[in-house]
């Protein structure tokens, strides 16, 4: 079985790529992986000790424009390296690829390739989750793609302008999410209590055209 999880940052993405890992899966936690690649690319060696997020930086920043389009090219050597580890496992081999929020962003030719290798399954989120993933993401800022929308209004505060954006930069990616993936996963399945990774990939299993 090869599975593709997306959808934003904190819906659980990398909480059921770890139980499948734990379970026997491989995994290829994307995060990670762009981590090193870019830490690699600046000529560090440690890339446990490199903030992503304070390289990419805020989207009102000078060099945000710069680095964000170098982390999207670290991103697209990450998942064309994994689609090459797709062509050549076995068919039996279970995987599992935790991807970033900005997935969505990569050329049509990997995103086609990815649908057509693996099962693309969607964990979706309630629209009063936004609220919630806003407080979040304030307090533990991460790196993020834009793609554009964050557009500040004249003399407002970058908190104000993270409260007007952040909402719509999760619509627009919803979009997204529910175009390219197989399978959509609803918070009270995946976040139910007592679920565990049986139950998970029985949802999985049960919905999977793939």
């Amino acid at each position: 079985m090869f599975l593709t999880l997306i959808g934003m940052s904190g819906t659980g993405k990398s909480y059921w790529s770890k139980n499948l890992e734990s379970a026997g899966f491989t995994r290829f936690g994307c995060d990670d992986l762009i981590t090193e690649r870019l830490a690699l690319q600046l000529g560090m060696t440690d890339s446990q000790n490199f903030d992503m997020h304070a390289y990419v930086g805020y989207p009102d920043e000078v060099t945000h424009t710069e680095r964000a389009s170098q982390y999207l090219q670290c991103e697209q050597e990450v998942v064309a390296e994994i689609i090459q580890y797709l062509s050549n496992a076995k068919k039996d081999e279970n995987i599992v690829i935790d991807t970033t929020g900005s997935v969505i962003y990569m050329p049509d030719g990997i995103l086609t390739k990815m649908s057509q290798m693996t099962t693309v399954v969607y964990l979706d989120i309630t629209p009063q989750d936004f609220k919630h993933m806003l407080q979040y993401y304030l307090s533990n800022p991460v790196a993020i793609i834009w793609n554009g929308i964050f557009q500040p209004y004249p003399d407002e505060s970058r908190q104000k302008t993270f409260e007007r954006c952040y909402p719509q930069l999760i619509k627009s990616r919803q979009h997204k999410y529910l175009d390219f993936a197989d399978i959509i996963i609803h918070p009270d399945k995946h976040r139910a209590a007592g679920i565990n990774f049986e139950d998970f990939l029985s949802t999985i299993q049960s919905n999977s055209s793939h």
